[in-house]
């Protein structure tokens, strides 16, 4: 998990410019031995949630994470149908996990001025309680199809479930529907759209205004 000194005093301590670390995150206050970095990470932790209104026939979107500097995290509630083993679910998490880290990590960073660049990393966290989204886990009988959507997940599904995920971070649909004829953008080639792995900085930028930051390259 990247960090950035400088970017979390002036968010956090409303600092500009030079800082004492001491005086500006610590409070000027420190005894014994402290960690910088659980300091840091303490200041930067923060929880998000909002309901996004659907812009066409189908349900509003929720939106829930934890964000500390430039790395999300999303805890995951899974609640498998009955019929469906545990070894199953296990290589489930170990696939849709790697789907989606693999698909939005360290495509962006934020950073500002005379500020270190931090990428930014997404990390699914598989719980059983104090979950962000729960997420329904079907088996579809033989010749069925079974959709996936931000809250049911069919277990012959790969590909999309990193698509799902970016609902869960606040993101719309992308591609052309004919029962959402104003959707805009369209066709957009996005992990929105098409299930694609192309991460445009436009869907990072709530995370960087979250810190105060901006999106910016990592080459």
């Amino acid at each position: 998990m990247s960090l950035s000194v400088k970017g979390i005093a002036r968010k956090y301590g409303g600092i500009v410019g030079g800082f004492s670390v001491v005086k500006g995150i610590f409070s000027g206050s420190v005894t014994g031995s402290v960690s910088l970095r659980a300091k840091l990470e303490s200041l930067a932790r923060q929880e998000f949630s909002f309901f996004y209104p659907s812009k066409c026939t189908y349900d509003d979107g929720w939106a829930a994470f934890e964000q500390t500097w430039s790395h999300i995290r999303v805890r995951i509630k899974l609640n498998p149908d009955a019929g469906i083993s545990v070894a199953t679910m296990n290589d489930l998490k170990s696939k849709w996990k790697n789907r989606i880290e693999n698909t939005w990590n360290n495509k962006w960073g934020c950073g500002r001025s005379d500020e270190v660049t931090c990428p930014f990393t997404f990390e699914v966290q598989w719980v059983n309680s104090n979950e962000h989204h729960a997420v329904e886990v079907k088996q579809c009988g033989e010749g069925e199809f079974c959709r996936s959507n931000e809250r049911v997940w069919d277990v012959k599904d790969d590909v999309s479930i990193a698509h799902e995920f970016g609902h869960m971070l606040g993101n719309r649909d992308e591609y052309k529907d004919d029962n959402c004829p104003n959707r805009t953008p369209v066709n957009t080639g996005t992990v929105m759209d098409n299930n694609s792995p192309n991460i445009p900085a436009r869907l990072l930028t709530r995370f960087a205004d979250n810190i105060g930051s901006n999106v910016v390259s990592l080459t």
